[in-house]
């Protein structure tokens, strides 16, 4: 697993530790702050994202910059969106 603060990956697979790396550039390199606190991991092909992300536009962008990553076959979403919950219970 990666995120911007560390490399925390403990698997040994240096191919999903490259895709954890180029998917954490993509989300870093769009400059939006909110996609910078994202943990990525990469299993196979298999990318999944968690953290919570500020606007459902972040998580939006982060779906579809993960998608476009080469060698992502399948994308799993963990991020939250953390005013989902006020505006859920606001009606």
């Amino acid at each position: 697993m990666v995120s911007t603060s560390a490399l925390l990956s403990d698997h040994m697979n240096p191919a999903d530790r490259d895709l954890e790396r180029r998917v954490l550039s993509y989300l870093v390199g769009r400059h939006v702050p909110g996609l910078r606190n994202l943990q990525v991991e990469a299993r196979n092909g298999t990318v999944t994202l968690r953290g919570r992300v500020h606007t459902f536009y972040e998580k939006q962008l982060c779906q579809n910059c993960c998608r476009r990553v080469a060698g992502v076959v399948q994308f799993v979403d963990h991020v939250d969106v953390a005013h989902a919950s006020a505006v859920a219970s606001a009606h």
